[in-house]
């Protein structure tokens, strides 16, 4: 899909995902770290038996279908080289401070001149200007400054983010659709185009009908922990089974089919099947109309009977049946989901250290156009001669020069 396409990929862990779903559509990506390897080589958790440079599973994890190469760029010789790379580049993507390229003479003005049908991202916390661009931040700052820990958590108590940290992951999913978005803007017009994106702005986007409530309702929605709001009325829906916890909503159409199950298990009696009308009981009890069974009893025959159930067991019958019966899944969890191994989700990939390892696949599988892996993430400055000295015919002394071994 992307094959014709060079991309150069600056970033840290703040970003690398970005050019791993350019590199997965097929374009060539070429990996540029400082001399001592990208900040991500040193996140956990790591490989205590692989090379030292190839530890973290971090790195491993979001780059791949990339060549490597490492440059100094605070050097003369290494911003040459990357001003020669660009000349060659369709995108070019970094997640440095804002400033920070321009200030080595790299940012998007100086680029343009070089290649002006470049497509440039700049991946920030807070974007490249405005009253927070300067802001120190990270995943749990950005989270309660993009809106989502508004939303979560229990009332009584502070917010809390997701366990397992995404701002940086559901931002460089928007910069590459950014980057093709500015990309076929770029074929239109001929002209360079340069992409803002900011982690604030990316999360704001995950609140989903949240973003939009003050505008609908006249106020914001509110944290409501396990509870769903209907009017004026809370409806738990989280419900603890016998692994685990699952979400479902018992009330309305839910009720039709599950009030058959709940009598199968002897949890209530025959005579709740025919004793209400199940299709209208939501409508009913929102609007302050006598129901046969008030939703407290509804409530409690749900968890005393999904407690004898595990996850999988009530989501595997709920899609027989057609009632919406979600388990709340660990990472555990997703490693053994049925769906996910049918589809061939996995891929078994050759860690650092000898190993091989199921490994998270591809985000799509395309019919016309199908996506894979041709290379894992690269070790530091693996392919320093192939690109430096086979594309840009650099000699091994200007090669050291630009990657600064030669000061090692």
């Amino acid at each position: 899909m992307l094959s014709p396409y060079t991309v150069l990929d600056l970033t840290d862990h703040r970003g690398e995902l970005t050019a791993m779903m350019l590199g997965d559509m097929g374009a060539d990506v070429i990996k540029v770290e400082p001399p001592d390897g990208s900040p991500s080589r040193r996140l956990a958790p790591f490989l205590e038996d692989a090379p030292k440079p190839e530890q973290s599973l971090n790195f491993f994890s979001y780059n791949r279908n990339k060549r490597g190469i490492t440059l100094d760029l605070h050097a003369e010789p290494g911003r040459r080289t990357l001003l020669t790379l660009v000349g060659k580049a369709d995108f070019f993507i970094e997640s440095a401070e804002p400033g920070e390229m321009a200030s080595l003479g790299l940012g998007f003005d100086e680029l343009r001149k070089r290649n002006p049908r470049l497509v440039y991202v700049a991946i920030t916390a807070y974007g490249q200007d405005g009253p927070y661009s300067g802001f120190a931040a990270n995943d749990l700052t950005l989270a309660a400054m993009g809106g989502p820990m508004s939303l979560q958590g229990h009332p009584n108590r502070p917010p809390v983010r997701i366990t397992v940290p995404q701002v940086w992951l559901q931002t460089s999913a928007e910069a590459a659709v950014g980057a093709m978005t500015a990309h076929a803007l770029m074929v239109r017009t001929g002209e360079a185009q340069f992409v803002d994106v900011s982690a604030q702005t990316a999360m704001v986007w995950t609140m989903l009908h949240g973003m939009a409530a003050h505008a609908i309702q006249g106020f914001d929605i509110n944290r409501g922990g396990s509870d769903l709001q209907l009017g004026a009325t809370k409806v738990p829906v989280v419900f603890e089974c016998a692994d685990g916890y699952v979400v479902m909503i018992n009330v309305g159409s839910t009720m039709v089919k599950f009030v058959h199950w709940l009598v199968e298990d002897g949890i209530v009696p025959e005579e709740w099947i025919e004793g209400e009308d199940w299709p209208t009981y939501e409508r009913r009890f929102l609007q302050d109309m006598p129901v046969t069974y008030p939703l407290e009893e509804t409530v409690e025959a749900t968890r005393r009977y999904v407690r004898n159930y595990t996850k999988r067991e009530l989501l595997e019958r709920g899609l027989r049946e057609d009632i919406t019966i979600a388990p709340v899944s660990t990472t555990e969890d997703l490693t053994r989901f049925r769906q996910l191994e049918e589809r061939g989700f996995w891929l078994q990939a050759p860690l650092p250290d000898g190993r091989e390892m199921p490994a998270p696949g591809l985000f799509a599988r395309l019919t016309e156009t199908p996506m894979g892996v041709r290379c894992w993430a690269p070790s530091l400055g693996q392919h320093n001669g192939e690109i430096l000295g086979g594309i840009l015919g650099l000699s091994s002394g200007e090669i050291a020069e630009a990657t600064g071994s030669e000061r090692a």
